[in-house]
């Protein structure tokens, strides 16, 4: 899948882009993205606690919420990658709405995860060498 096989606002992605956990406030925890997948926009994120799928439920509501208001409008479908086994906080959020909730092999939406994991990768090494 590339930006290209979708229309703007149409379809968002929810996804982890960290691959080693991170500490906030003592407490280790995975990051969250949601962004629009023709535009690339990058919404906003939500922290989730380690070994779960998805943020909370108020945290992907915030979120979402968040861009929704921002496009005052909400997409047609949402992507989330793999098969989750529970049920997901961006799934229920989006469900709520009428949103169309989709999973897809993560591989499909590769190209989105390694580009925002890359730029995430490397705002962190910015962060250490000007430390």
């Amino acid at each position: 899948m590339q930006p290209r096989d979708f229309t703007v606002n149409k379809t968002w992605l929810a996804y982890r882009i960290n691959s080693l956990p991170i500490v906030v406030e003592d407490k280790e925890v995975d990051l969250y993205v949601l962004q629009d997948a023709a535009s690339m926009f990058l919404f906003g994120n939500a922290f989730a606690p380690i070994g779960s799928d998805c943020p909370t439920l108020k945290e992907a509501e915030r979120l979402m919420g968040s861009a929704q208001a921002k496009r005052d409008e909400w997409p047609n479908e949402l992507l989330l990658p793999g098969k989750i086994e529970t049920e997901n906080s961006f799934a229920k959020v989006a469900r709520h709405y009428g949103v169309i909730v989709r999973h897809v092999p993560e591989s499909q939406l590769s190209f989105y995860i390694k580009d925002t994991q890359q730029g995430y990768e490397e705002f962190l090494g910015r962060g250490e060498n000007d430390a």
